[in-house]
Parts: C-alpha cells; structure tokens; sequence
C-alpha cells in the first residue's frame, strides 16, 4: 500500500484556504512562514540553477529541509548535562545520505563537493544559547554541527567547491531594529567564542572528553571558520536578494514568490489581524 499512496487532492483543497477570503480553517502562518519561504526558495535555486549566487547548487547537489546534523557535543552518558542532541537545519545542500538507526539524520556523502547550510527567519532572532554556554545560539550550534560533518568525511576543505554557513531574512529595514542579532551572530570571532565557552563548560567540570573537544576546535573548527570567513560564506542574505536572483533566471518563479512573501510578511508582529 505505501507504494500507492499519495497525496489526497483534498489535502490541497484544505491549503488553499488560507489564501484568504472568508474564514481560514487554521492559522495561515503553518503556510506563509519562513520555513516553506526557504523551502519554494531552495528549490527555484536548484531547479532554475540560478548561478553566481551563495545558494546556488553545484552539480549533484539537491536541498532538504529539517535534516538533523550530529552535533560534536553529543551525549556521552546517561542524562548527561553538558550533551545535546542533533541540530534540525532549516535547509541543507549538498549530496547527503541517512545517518544509520536514525529516521531524519543525514551525514554528507564521500563524494560531495558542496555542504551549505541556511538559517531561515522572519520576524525573529537567533535564539539564544544553553544554560551552561548562553552565547552559544543557533548560528554556532549550526556551525558547530558543520564542522563535526566535514571533520567525519576525512576530507580536506580544499576538496570541497562550495561550503556556507547563512542565515536569510528580510532586509534590515524590515526586521526588529536595534534588537537583531543577526549580522553579530554570524561574525567569525562571535562563533568561535560562543563554541569555545560549550567547550569550556567541559574543561570546568573536568569532563575526560575536555582533550578530545580541544584537538577538535584546533584541527577542524578554527580551519573551518578560517575558511568560511575567507570565502565569505558566514553571512546574513535577505530574502529581496533571493527573490532579484532568481528573477534574472525566471520572472515568473520570482513573481509568485514575491506575492508569497509578502504574504508573510503580512503577519509581521503587529500587523492587523493575523487570521485574515
């Protein structure tokens, strides 16, 4: 049966309700966010095969969304409290393949030459850090994830054509202001001190697995910031930009998805009822 199965037509039916006009049967926002924003993002970038731009795909690549990356700060006991869990990427290209015994992690194929990941937001910021490392938020837990990723393949960065790390929003004007933190939280030194304070937090409580995370920040995540700073590829891009890359290649695509974002931005805090 799983072989035949597919999407039911009514299940569109049921989206296509908040488009607007009349009562919405549930929140629009489940739609018209930043995750399917990234989403219908991605996939023009890859299907179009917009060039000259951060998110454009190299040959073999493909995106996925919600992939989950094995952290280097992974449990190593029992309710361990300076462990986490892996980290859900909001998207994901590259060449990638199941991560064994797990249903949404993903590891990076041998042969791939691109690993960008992209942190998609609205309205809000990068959330905040852990209680043992608070400035460790979601763009060094991402980047902390990414270097663990590479560090697995036993390759050399040099061997890889495109590596990223970003983060996509609105243009400066329209987000929240004096409180964004998202041009800071990307800043090479910024990253580097947030996941040298997680390591800390082990060196404090005299973990064994102190030395291992030592040689780790040495030998892959310093090189590996070195290089997303020199190539640029550690950055804020906005979703305008997007949208003007995209419609050099397809008016049409950028159309459509320049009406869906307006749609949701729509929905910025504030603005008149959110369930119209």
């Amino acid at each position: 049966m799983a072989g035949n199965s597919r999407i039911p037509e009514r299940l569109f039916s049921i989206l296509r309700t908040a488009e607007g006009g009349g009562l919405p049967r549930f929140p629009p926002t489940e739609i018209f966010n930043e995750g399917w924003m990234l989403r219908l993002v991605l996939d023009a970038f890859e299907s179009l095969q917009v060039p000259a731009h951060p998110l454009s795909f190299e040959p073999g690549s493909h995106w996925f969304s919600e992939a989950r990356l094995e952290s280097p700060f992974r449990p190593r006991m029992r309710l361990d409290a300076l462990g986490e869990g892996p980290t859900n990427a909001d998207g994901v290209i590259g060449r990638l393949e199941p991560r064994d015994s797990t249903r949404a992690g993903l590891k990076l194929s041998p042969d791939t030459r691109q690993f960008v990941v992209v942190e998609a937001k609205m309205f809000s910021n990068l959330s905040a850090g852990t209680k043992n490392a608070p400035a460790y938020n979601q763009a060094a837990r991402n980047v902390a994830c990414m270097a663990e990723a590479v560090a697995r393949t036993g390759r050399q960065l040099t061997e890889f054509d495109s590596l990223g790390f970003f983060v996509v929003a609105p243009k400066a004007d329209l987000r929240s202001g004096s409180t964004s933190n998202l041009d800071s939280s990307v800043e090479r030194e910024v990253v580097r001190l947030a996941i040298r304070q997680r390591i800390a937090a082990y060196e404090s409580a005299t973990r064994p697995e102190a030395d291992e995370l030592q040689r780790w920040e040495a030998t892959y995540l310093v090189p590996f910031l070195d290089h997303l700073s020199a190539q640029r590829s550690l950055a804020v891009l906005t979703w305008e930009d997007c949208i003007e890359a995209i419609a050099a290649v397809d008016a049409n695509v950028a159309a459509e998805l320049g009406k869906f974002y307006g749609r949701c931005l729509s929905f910025a805090p504030g603005f008149g009822g959110k369930m119209s």
